[in-house]
C-alpha cells in the first residue's frame, strides 16, 4: 500500500509539475505582445498603438531585458478580464515585475504580484525594426 501511495505521488509530480508556478523577478519593457510578435514593435514609437491594442483586449507582456524572452500577463484567479490592464501605465517603460511564472509549450505567463517602474533606458525600434537603439531618459537625445 505504501508503494502505491508513493508511486501515485511521484506520478502526480511528473505529470503536474508544469502546473506549479515559480516565483520570479523579471526586468524588462512592457509591450503589446501581438504587435511585438508580428512586427517587432515596441518602445516609445509604438506606445500609443500598444495602449490601444491592450485596451482592446490584446495581451500585454514583459519583454525581458537580458534574455529577450516574452512573459504574457495573465491572472490565475481572474482570467476573464483583461489581465494586461494593470500594465497600461507602464507601456513602453522599463519595469521590474515580481510574480508567479508558468511555462508550457514554449509559452510563458506571469501573474503580476508587484510592479516597479525603473528609471533606466527605454528600448526604441531602429529603422530595421530590431529594437536595438536606446533612448536614455533625460539625455536630451
Amino acid at each position: 500500500m505504501r508503494k502505491l501511495i508513493v508511486l501515485n505521488v511521484l506520478a502526480m509530480l511528473v505529470f503536474c509539475g508544469g502546473a506549479f508556478a515559480e516565483q520570479k523577478t523579471i526586468k524588462g519593457e512592457v509591450i503589446d505582445v501581438s504587435c511585438y510578435v508580428a512586427a517587432g514593435a515596441k518602445g516609445e514609437a509604438h506606445k500609443e498603438c500598444a495602449i490601444a491594442c491592450i485596451k482592446a483586449g490584446q495581451p500585454a507582456g514583459i519583454l525581458e531585458e537580458i534574455t529577450g524572452k516574452v512573459y504574457i500577463a495573465a491572472k490565475e484567479e481572474d482570467h476573464m478580464n483583461n489581465p494586461g490592464a494593470e500594465l497600461l501605465p507602464y507601456v513602453a517603460k522599463m519595469v521590474e515585475v515580481k510574480g508567479d511564472v508558468k511555462e508550457r509549450g514554449g509559452v510563458a505567463i506571469v501573474d503580476v504580484k508587484e510592479i516597479k517602474e525603473l528609471g533606466n533606458a527605454v528600448p526604441m525600434m531602429d529603422k530595421k525594426g530590431s529594437g536595438m537603439m536606446e533612448e536614455k531618459k533625460g539625455s536630451g537625445n
